[in-house]
């Protein structure tokens, strides 16, 4: 999964953003990529979503489909993430888009970008970290992958921490 260049090691981080946590990922979003940075690592930022329903109005006409619907959210998550790089003054990374049920999505996405870890932030709500936990079993059969969980803002719990641990 590492290529060599240079005499280095480059390494391949994948940062996935889930819907419902937009927020919590794109203020995380800094601080992954400088770690990123310092470990050498190319880096794919991946947002993952279910499939939107087609948009209707009050009388149910359709406003707009889903595919129209899918190319708004992806232009809007790909202006948000670049207004987060210009805001921090980091330079343009890849950016994707993938809809369908997140769990497998991200682990489609970490084998397509052949990702030595995966960074994400999940919120503290219920949902979120169910789906983090569901994210860390799936993940539990790759040995040479690790994940980065930013964890915090749990009722009991105090400031975000980094946990980087195997899968």
């Amino acid at each position: 999964m590492a290529a060599e260049t240079r005499g280095r090691t480059l390494t391949r981080m994948l940062i996935a953003i889930f819907e419902g946590d937009e927020g919590r990922g794109l203020v995380q979003l800094p601080r992954l990529l400088g770690l990123a940075r310092l470990q050498n690592s190319s880096v794919r930022v991946a947002y993952f979503r279910r499939i939107p329903r087609d948009r209707t109005d009050r009388y149910d006409r359709i406003v707009a489909d889903r595919y129209r619907e899918m190319l708004r959210i992806e232009e809007a998550m790909r202006e948000a993430v670049a207004g987060v790089l210009r805001a921090v003054g980091q330079g343009p990374v890849e950016c994707v888009v993938r809809f369908g049920s997140p769990v497998v999505e991200v682990e489609r996405e970490a084998e397509a970008f052949a990702a030595d870890s995966v960074a994400f932030a999940p919120g503290p709500d219920l949902p979120a970290r169910w789906r983090a936990w569901r994210v860390r079993r799936r993940f539990a059969a790759y040995p040479g992958l690790r994940l980065l969980v930013l964890e915090g803002d749990a009722p009991g719990r105090g400031r975000a921490e980094v946990a980087m641990r195997p899968a």
